[in-house]
């Protein structure tokens, strides 16, 4: 795997890591409690974290269905808060987090290996692709 790749890889990695320290021992009424009607529960914004690197992962790189399709609709922020439904459990969200997280390191383990058709072009959108959700993990801990 090329340097920079790997280290945006580990960057990605430590951006999850740092998110499932600060929700980890929350219990489930803690991850799914919203302030009001209109703010999002911890939980959405950790599905949210996971639905957006999929759709990334796929839209750029690799074309597949969604870790668990179910869960469309409540993570699409593009859905009022109101009528996206109720949040899975924590279990669910994590699974669907971790899921998430495996189907980008395989992508990228590919282009930075050259087991792509375009390997140059999908380094630099490797690249930007990891910052980019890197970046969107931290956003949502905020």
């Amino acid at each position: 795997m090329t340097h920079e790749l790997t280290a945006l890889l580990r960057e990605y990695d430590r951006a999850r890591a740092y998110t499932d320290d600060l929700w980890k021992d929350l219990n489930p009424d803690e991850v799914t409690w919203r302030p009001h009607e209109d703010s999002s529960a911890i939980g959405w914004h950790l599905g949210r974290q996971a639905h957006v690197a999929h759709f990334m992962i796929r839209n750029l790189t690799a074309a597949e269905p969604g870790p668990d399709p179910e869960l469309d609709g409540i993570m699409d922020s593009a859905n009022p808060e109101k009528s996206r439904g109720a949040l899975p459990t924590v279990e669910r969200l994590g699974a669907f987090r971790e899921t998430a997280a495996e189907r980008v390191h395989a992508p990228i383990g590919d282009i930075a290996s050259g087991r792509v058709s375009a390997p140059a072009q999908l380094t630099i959108v490797a690249n930007h692709l990891l910052v980019a959700l890197s970046n969107h993990e931290y956003q949502h801990d905020q």
